[in-house]
């Protein structure tokens, strides 16, 4: 019994000395998993100058798995047909701590990219390779020793200009913002565009050499990533021989680009049309509280808004799209402006100002004063009487002389007012003060103001006349007044 305790103790104790270790096992991929070989060229020789002196091969195209291939490890030797560990990681290998970003480019954009099919593609790889792992120089001939030197330059130049173009990712002019609702179109100008696809935004599309995306309220962000196929550079290595290389993709790459959206905004700047500005023709009309109704391309009410103290409405939170504006209701003192605005808001056109211009309420005021001699039975009118128009408030506005039909004409904008006659005639009455008050548009008041002449009194006194007579005068003719008065007593 003792010693099953015993070795059931032991073998917790391997499983939990294995659990401890398998955290910190770095993993790999399958042991000796991959087939390397190649093919040599026989009427082709690579010099790699190194070390001081030329190391000439024949060239040799390399596969693993039947894939394509390449030395990255230059001066070790290669196992032909023979088997090799495969890793994702180049740190598993002999070459520790190297970039392999170009070295993966290179290897991408070389022999089997696309039209990359002839052998000089490989060599021009091979080359790039090499002297990107530190091989002084390199060079190809159709003969081991002397022969003709091979020129590959378009080659590794076609290649290259792929290599450095990896990075350059399509660029577009964006506007500084756009209008929710908005649909835009807008042309890569790097021409890059097909080699990417679009992560984090459903509206955004690719169409060509264009992207096509419908702006929202909230996020319009996205990215474009280059295209991946889904695999990796994949690294062959084997104790004792050089480290191999296939290259069917590079590394992912993307480019965020940050889209700004916002609402457009319609502005209603209520003016007198008299003064053509935000002051009243009249002190006592006012911009505020006239009520504007805008609608939709449809004729739905969006939103019904009052102006403020300076006859002003905004309309805001505004999409793409045709709007019109319509005054539905008058602020004091004003008539309605008969006018419909027609507005289309879009990125180009966030903010539109609309100046509607509001006609004061006006009365035409016929004043006709006339003279009733009813001794006589006659009505005439008056020419040339004045008369003063006031403010309810006591002020004097202007004054009015009647013509010759004893008419005078004026118009009054919306108020109240008072008319007074100013100038009278001997023996005429004096008119009493007329209340003018002006409340509904295009009225015509016409008034009569009608003075009578006065009766003619006998005076108990001597008029005067206006002379002035001195005290012994006005002796003479009291002592007359009385000689005259005796003579006729006596008589």
């Amino acid at each position: 019994m003792e010693n099953k305790k015993k070795n059931k103790y032991i073998i917790l104790l391997k499983v939990l000395v294995v659990m401890l270790i398998i955290p910190v096992i770095k993993v790999k991929a399958d042991f000796m998993d991959s087939y390397i070989d190649w093919n040599l060229d026989r009427t082709v020789f690579a010099h790699q100058y190194r070390d001081g002196s030329d190391h000439i091969t024949n060239l040799a195209m390399i596969t693993a798995n039947g894939k394509i291939a390449y030395c990255i490890e230059p001066g070790v030797v290669a196992d032909k047909g023979g088997t090799y560990n495969s890793t994702y990681d180049i740190n598993d290998t002999n070459l520790k701590g190297k970039d392999v970003k170009r070295l993966s480019l290179i290897g991408y954009y070389g022999y089997g990219y696309k039209n990359h099919n002839s052998k000089e593609y490989y060599m021009a790889t091979q080359e790039l390779v090499w002297r990107l792992m530190g091989v002084e120089n390199v060079w190809w001939t159709d003969s081991k020793y002397g022969g003709n030197i091979l020129n590959i330059e378009s080659y590794k130049n076609e290649i290259l200009n792929l290599v450095d173009s990896y990075e350059i990712s399509p660029k577009f002019n964006f506007k500084n913002k756009y209008i929710v609702g908005d649909e835009i179109t807008l042309d890569d100008l790097n021409k890059v565009l097909d080699e990417y696809e679009v992560l984090g935004n459903n509206d955004v599309k690719i169409n060509g050499k264009s992207i096509v995306m419908k702006i929202k309220d909230d996020n319009n962000n996205f990215s474009l990533r280059r295209k991946n196929n889904g695999k990796k550079p994949i690294f062959y290595y084997k104790s004792g021989y050089q480290t191999i290389g296939s290259f069917e993709y590079a590394y992912d790459y993307s480019n965020n680009y940050n889209v700004l959206s916002d609402y457009g905004k319609i502005i209603v700047n209520k003016l007198d049309k008299n003064t053509n500005s935000k002051n009243p023709f009249s002190s006592k009309a006012t911009l505020k509280g006239a009520k504007y109704t805008l609608y939709d391309s449809n004729g739905n009410i969006v939103d019904t808004k009052i102006t403020d103290d300076s006859g002003t409405v905004i309309f805001s939170n505004l999409s793409k799209g045709t709007y019109t504006i319509k005054e539905i209701s008058a602020s004091l003192g004003y008539t309605i402006d008969e006018k419909s605005y027609k507005v289309t808001v879009t990125t180009d056109n966030l903010q539109s100002v609309i100046n509607s211009y509001e006609k004061i309420i006006e009365n035409e005021i016929i004043v006709t004063k006339v003279l009733d001699d009813k001794e006589n039975g006659i009505i005439s009118p008056e020419e040339g009487i004045e008369f003063g128009l006031y403010d309810e408030n006591g002020s004097l506005i202007r004054t009015y002389v009647t013509d010759k039909n004893g008419v005078i004409k004026f118009v009054l904008p919306y108020g109240k007012y008072v008319l007074k006659q100013h100038t009278i005639k001997q023996g005429i009455s004096v008119a009493e003060d007329k209340i003018i008050e002006v409340i509904n548009d295009k009225e015509v008041k016409s008034i009569i103001i009608v003075n009578h002449k006065l009766k003619e009194d006998v005076p108990n006194e001597l008029p005067n006349t206006g002379k002035q007579y001195k005290p012994s005068y006005m002796l003479l003719i009291f002592s007359l007044g009385l000689v005259y008065y005796y003579e006729r007593k006596n008589s």
